[in-house]
């Protein structure tokens, strides 16, 4: 990654004390901070450089320019870190809220103010608040993704933010890592070719929605030890070397998000793209996200743009 020329200064860490320095004169250098300083992370989603929220159309979307309803939009952040010029990473430690737990926090644009969202006033969060030690940061990293840790959970009994249903994704598969949903207007055609067949028959149906449903994937448990294995992990791994969280927000891009992806159309797998690595919709999806879609894991070549950072 290119190295900064300039190192950014957080005013997340204190203001300066000037001390005196002896023989009557002073010593204008600022006294080095201590102790852990507060941090505020703020998320906002955009399509066409503009707000994207429920309620409002959004078009150009995808590779067929689609307009499209926005009917769900959620994903989970963990493993936060700050990153200094050198580029070493420091943990950001969660507040704890009804959004926050342990490494990980709940993003929520879903408003539920159009019929497509719900049609009844849900509560957003678009803001992960925390502390982090005193020093000089240009950058951030973290995941979209729940730790393993925390993933394979009852959402029934489990503490806020994991135990949202929308968001669980079977027991074993454990949650959603990232929630999106569109309905394209003209709905989505589903197409399905039979080669059991002799000719190969074709099938062809329409539904409403073009569905993104990231999540850990070949998922089994061990009936002894309570403990899960996942062959796909499937968490996006997101480093902007250049961001400021008292100047510029985080942003997820949807027009980067559906770059190259035809939402109007569904040929194989689970409807839209739900992390199958068969599935040939999530092809451009993990593209975007940089996912090795055969592997699950971070891919090692390009950098994404589906989260950048602008100006508050």
């Amino acid at each position: 990654m290119k190295a900064l020329s300039r190192v950014v200064s957080l005013s997340l860490i204190s203001a300066a004390v000037l001390a005196a320095c002896g023989g009557g004169g002073s010593d204008n250098t600022p006294a080095a901070p201590s102790g852990p300083r507060s941090l505020s992370i703020s998320f906002d989603m955009i399509a066409n450089g503009v707000a994207a929220k429920c309620g409002t159309p959004i078009t150009g979307l995808g590779s067929k320019s689609s307009t499209v309803d926005l009917q769900n939009a959620a994903f989970y952040v963990s493993n936060i870190n700050l990153v200094d010029a050198a580029g070493n990473l420091t943990p950001v430690t969660l507040a704890s809220n009804d959004w926050q737990y342990d490494k990980v926090a709940l993003i929520n644009f879903n408003d539920g103010s159009s019929t497509a969202c719900g049609g009844k006033a849900q509560a957003t969060n678009a803001v992960i608040t925390g502390t982090v030690p005193a020093g000089n940061y240009v950058g951030i990293q973290y995941e979209i993704g729940v730790p393993e840790s925390l993933n394979h959970t009852d959402y029934a009994t489990a503490p806020k933010p994991l135990n949202v249903q929308s968001m669980a994704w079977s027991w074993t598969s454990g949650r959603k890592f990232m929630l999106l949903e569109v309905n394209p207007v003209g709905g989505v055609t589903v197409t399905r070719t039979n080669n059991t067949t002799n000719p190969p028959t074709v099938t062809s149906s329409t539904q409403a929605s073009w569905y993104t449903h990231l999540g850990a994937t070949g998922c089994t448990s061990d009936a002894t030890t309570g403990t899960y294995a996942c062959t796909n992990a499937n968490r996006m791994l997101v480093r902007l070397n250049s961001f400021n969280p008292d100047t510029q927000k985080i942003t997820l891009d949807l027009n980067a998000m559906y770059n190259n992806v035809d939402l109007t159309s569904d040929t194989a797998g689970a409807p839209g793209c739900m992390s199958g690595k068969t599935d040939t919709e999530c092809q451009g999806v993990f593209s975007n996200l940089k996912i090795d879609l055969n592997s699950g894991a971070p891919a090692t070549a390009g950098i994404q743009s589906v989260f950048i950072a602008r100006a508050k």
